[in-house]
C-alpha cells in the first residue's frame, strides 16, 4: 500500500513556473521531446538550454528528472536510483547558491523543494521508510510554504493536492498529519487542485493530467472524468505508450470499442519500437488492455489467457494494474461457475491492500458472485 501510492506522491516532475523566464520556450521544447519518448533529442535540448541559461528556476530540475525517466526506461530499477542520485547531487548545490543569492524568488525555493522531495524517489526504491518521510519532508515543508504564500501559484497546487488526495483515502493517523499542516483532507478539494493544474498550469498540467487520470481510471473508477485528460495527453505525445495506454483504459470503460480497438492495432505497432525495459514494463500493461476489451465484448474465453500472460509478466513498479487483472481474472472465473478459484483471486486482490478501487469491489464479490450483468445472486 505504502509503495503504490509513494510511487504517485513523489514522482513531481517538471512542475512549477511563475513567471516568464528567458529560455521557457527551449526548456518547454525539451519537456514535450522528453514525454514524446525523443529521449536522446530532450537531453541534448536540457544540455543546451543548461548552458544558456544557467539561471533558468526549472531547467537543472528538469534535466535531473530528464535523466531519471531514461534511465528508467534502459537500465535495472536500481541503477536508476543511482542515475536520480547522482544528478541530484550534481542539482541540489545549484539551488542552494540561488535560494542564498536571491531569497525572494519563489521559483528557486520552489525547485530546491522539488530537488529535495525527489530524493524521497530513490529512498523508496530501496525500501527505506524512515528516509522516505525524513526526505519527504524537506522538500514538502518548502513547497508547502512557498504554496501558502501564494494561493494563485497554480503548479504549486499540484502536489499540494496529491498530498491532500493522499490523505483523504487514508487513515485517521495520516489525515491527522496532514491537518498539522494546515492543509485540507477532502476528497473533492484536492481533486479540484489537481484539475486545476491539469487545465491552467504551464508547466505542470502534463504531469497533472497524467495523475488525474491515473486517480480517476484506477483508484476512484470514474473513467467519464478521466477520457478529457487521456484524450489530450495521447493527442499531443502520440508516440509517449503509458498516456496511450491510459487513453486505452478511458475508451473501453466508457464504452468506445471501435477506437479502442484502432488504438490497439496503433499500439501493437509501436510495442516494438520501446527499449526492452519498456517492454518488460508496459507489455503486460498492453495484454490487460486487451482482456479488458474482450471482457467488455463478452470473449471471455480468449480473455481469460491474455490475464495470465500478464499477470506472469507482470512488472511494473505500481501494483494498481495487478490488482485489475485479479479482479478481471476473479470476474472471468466466476463467469465460467469456478469460484472456488474466483474466490482466490479475489483475495489475491484484497491481499494488495493499495487504495485502488478494486480492492472494494473485489470484497464485494467475496461475499457475493459476479454476474455479466453487473448484478449479484
Amino acid at each position: 500500500m505504502i509503495r503504490s501510492i509513494a510511487c504517485l506522491l513523489f514522482i513531481i516532475s517538471f512542475s512549477f513556473s511563475i513567471e516568464n523566464n528567458n529560455g521557457d520556450s527551449l526548456v518547454m521544447k525539451g519537456v514535450k521531446a522528453f514525454y514524446n519518448y525523443e529521449f536522446d533529442h530532450s537531453i541534448d535540448i536540457l544540455d543546451e538550454a543548461r548552458n544558456l541559461y544557467p539561471k533558468h528556476p526549472g531547467v537543472h530540475f528538469i534535466w535531473s528528472s530528464a535523466k531519471y525517466y531514461v534511465s528508467q526506461g534502459i537500465d535495472p530499477v536500481h541503477a536508476t536510483y543511482d542515475t536520480l542520485d547522482n544528478t541530484l547531487d550534481q542539482i541540489e548545490p545549484v539551488y542552494k547558491r540561488f535560494v542564498e543569492a536571491y531569497p525572494d524568488n519563489n521559483e528557486y525555493r520552489l525547485y530546491l523543494g522539488s530537488t529535495r522531495g525527489l530524493r524521497a524517489r530513490s529512498s523508496l526504491g530501496n525500501k527505506d521508510w524512515l528516509s522516505v518521510l525524513v526526505q519527504a519532508y524537506k522538500g514538502f515543508s518548502i513547497i508547502e510554504q512557498v504554496a501558502q504564500e501564494n494561493p494563485k501559484l497554480i503548479d504549486a497546487q499540484l502536489p499540494i493536492g496529491i498530498v491532500e488526495y493522499y490523505a483523504s483515502v487514508s487513515n485517521i493517523f495520516i489525515r491527522w498529519a496532514v491537518k498539522l499542516y494546515g492543509l485540507e483532507t477532502s476528497k473533492d478539494l484536492a481533486l479540484k487542485k489537481i484539475t486545476n493544474a491539469a487545465n491552467n498550469s504551464k508547466w505542470a498540467w502534463i504531469e497533472a493530467s497524467g495523475i488525474i487520470s491515473f486517480i480517476y481510471l484506477w483508484l476512484e473508477d470514474m473513467p467519464y472524468e478521466a477520457i478529457q485528460f487521456t484524450s489530450r495527453l495521447s493527442t499531443e505525445f502520440p508516440k509517449n505508450f503509458y498516456f496511450n495506454i491510459l487513453n486505452l483504459e478511458s475508451l473501453i470503460k466508457t464504452n468506445r470499442l471501435v477506437d479502442a480497438k484502432k488504438l490497439i492495432d496503433v499500439l501493437d505497432n509501436r510495442y516494438s519500437l520501446l527499449t526492452e525495459r519498456q517492454k518488460d514494463w508496459y507489455g503486460p500493461y498492453l495484454n490487460y488492455e486487451k482482456a479488458l476489451l474482450l471482457f467488455y465484448e463478452k470473449n471471455y474465453q480468449e480473455a481469460l489467457p491474455l490475464i495470465d500472460k500478464a499477470i506472469e509478466n507482470y512488472s511494473g513498479e505500481l501494483d494498481i494494474i495487478l490488482g485489475n487483472l485479479f479482479l478481471l481474472k476473479g470476474k472471468v472465473l466466476d463467469l465460467k461457475g469456478n469460484r472456488k478459484k474466483a474466490i482466490a483471486y479475489y483475495n489475491k486482490c484484497q491481499d494488495l491492500d493499495n487504495f485502488s478501487h478494486v480492492i472494494k469491489e473485489s470484497r464485494q464479490y467475496l461475499s457475493m458472485p459476479y454476474l455479466a450483468n453487473g448484478k449479484n445472486k
